[in-house]
Order: structure tokens, then sequence, then C-alpha cells
């Protein structure tokens, strides 16, 4: 298995005592088992600077879990591409499903993210996947399509370079249920040769991931999926034991 990227989101999650609690293991562990996985935590907005002054000099870095479309001005409790950019943010996340539900964030708006991340030259973590109906209505594929395909004709065909695509089942998300090995690779070298096909080359740019009820239990056959760069965990990222054991797999297998 080739260099992996895993992103730790923490959600609407966190504390001084659990950002220590979590980030100063990991970096010793990342230290003293020379992980060359390059780790991605996403802790909320109030943490960002904290968690970036425990992780700096590591190849640990640091992501948020949104942004706004506007770089500033009259838009309160918003926060900017710019501020993320001031504080040392690399990595943006946009498009998880749980911003489409709960803020009835729509494709559009997403590609208007997606397009102001790119202008800073940061990098987006955009999260696409199906509904639980969808699934069962073998319309995964396509409804994968249409999202990437909003972002093709707001940004162009080069949007995708340098750009972590995360492959969520709605329906997988914190259930504890997961698609099978099988299913989860195609959709996942569906989603690269169409980006390819749309951008007219054979040379991959960009990253895939896997998200949805990772955990230490299925991590080792997740990680016999070919095609894929990556996992985006959730609730497993918040406890160290657990993390640590996910890690560990990952960077042997």
């Amino acid at each position: 298995m080739k260099k992996k990227f895993i992103i730790a989101n923490w959600k609407l999650n966190g504390s001084k005592e659990l950002l220590n609690n979590l980030l100063i293991p990991m970096v010793d562990f990342v230290n003293i088992n020379k992980i060359t996985s390059t780790l991605i935590i996403v802790p909320p907005f109030v943490y960002l600077d904290r968690a970036y002054n425990i992780v700096m000099n590591t190849n640990i870095m640091i992501g948020a879990q949104n942004v706004d479309i506007h770089s500033s001005g009259a838009y309160t409790g918003e926060i900017s591409i710019a501020m993320l950019n001031d504080i040392n943010v690399k990595y943006v996340m946009i498009g998880h499903s749980e911003r489409r539900l709960y803020h009835k964030e729509n494709d559009l708006l997403i590609a208007k993210k997606f397009y102001i991340i790119k202008s800073y030259k940061l990098i987006p973590i955009f999260c696409i996947g199906e509904t639980e109906q969808d699934y069962k209505s073998h319309m995964t594929k396509k409804i994968c399509q249409q999202q990437i395909d909003v972002i093709f004709n707001s940004i162009g065909e080069h949007a995708f370079h340098n750009t972590i695509i995360a492959y969520e089942p709605i329906w997988a998300i914190g259930s504890g249920k997961i698609p099978s090995i099988a299913f989860i690779q195609d959709v996942c070298i569906f989603i690269t040769s169409y980006i390819l096909n749309k951008q007219k080359t054979s040379k991959k740019s960009f990253f895939i991931q896997y998200g949805g009820s990772i955990d230490e239990n299925n991590i080792k056959e997740l990680c016999t999926i070919s095609g894929i760069d990556g996992f985006l965990i959730g609730s497993a990222s918040l406890s160290i034991s657990r993390f640590l054991k996910i890690l560990n797999v990952v960077s042997h297998s």
C-alpha cells in the first residue's frame, strides 16, 4: 500500500482536554513509529489554532470542517478562507452529508466553496455519496457523477487537481454498516475513471478516500481495497486507543 491520507473528522466534539489527550499521544506515536501516512485532523473551528500549535513541525496537518463563500464582510458567525489560511489550515472539508442535510447546502453552494478554497491554494476535501434509497435503487454512481459534474461545470476540467474526494455512503455514516468491499472498490474506481475521462488524461492528480463507519475492527479489510488513497474517519478518531489501532493497521498494510 502506498502512502495514505488519514483524515479525522471530529465533527461537533472537542475541548482543550480532549485536544491534549488526542493530539499529544498522536504526535508521540507518529514520531516513535515513523508513520509516513499523512494525518489530517479536522477539529471544530475554535480549536484549529490550538491544534496547529500542538502538531506543528510534524507530518500531522490541520483541516477545517467548513468555510464561507465570502472573503470578508457583514456575515455574522461565518469563517472565511482568508482566516483559515492565516492560521495555517491546509485542508477544508466541504459537501459533507451533514452539511447538505442539516444546513441545506446544495451542489451549487458547495461548488462556490470549492472555488474559493482553490483560489487560496488550499486543498478541498470534497465529500460525495448516496442515500440509502439511492443505494437500494442502484443510483450510487449516478449520484456521485452528478455531484462531481457540478464542480466540473463551475470550475473547469482541471478542478480536481490536488483535491481529496471522499466517497461516503450517507447511510453508512455512524450506522456501523458499510457496503461490501467489492462495492466500495467498484464505486471508487468509477469515480477515478470518470474524473480522468472528463480531464482527458490518464494521469491521476487527485486522491480518493473512503469514509463511513470505519473502525478498528473493519480497517484491515478496508485496506485491501485497491484504487483508494486513504480513509475519512469519524467517531473512532475521538478515542486515542481506537484511532492509533487504525493508524497502525493502515501504516503496515
